[in-house]
């Protein structure tokens, strides 16, 4: 059995300060080190997702994280760096961090939010 391609993000962030990239580092490793850098920020997402309405959820011993209000989607999953909003797989956005993936949803969300806001 053939493991499915992955599909290449369209955006990348800029490089993290929080887990910067390392010359020569297996892939293994460097996708421990972004899961572990951030499961350590867990408690501060949290905190963000519950002050603007927002629900997190972490599955899969940390590696996929959903971040929602039952309109709204942002998946991330921080090993391999890949964020995807509402389900749009060739949108992928590459962020290494918690601090990089919130801006972005933050960004996202209020966009939705105005969307919802100007169909009513």
């Amino acid at each position: 059995m053939s493991r499915k391609k992955s599909i290449p993000d369209r955006v990348r962030a800029v490089r993290s300060r929080i887990v910067p990239y390392q010359p020569g580092e297996d892939f293994r490793t460097r996708h421990a080190r972004r899961l572990n850098a951030n499961l350590v920020q867990e408690a501060n997402v949290r905190r963000w997702c519950e002050q603007r309405g927002l629900t997190l959820r972490i599955t899969n011993e940390g590696h996929h994280w959903q971040i929602t209000d039952g309109y709204f989607l942002a998946e991330w999953w921080p090993s391999s760096a890949k964020l995807v909003i509402g389900k749009k797989w060739h949108n992928g956005i590459h962020c290494h961090d918690y601090k990089q993936m919130l801006k972005v949803i933050e960004d996202s969300y209020r966009q939705h939010a105005v969307r919802m806001a100007f169909s009513t």
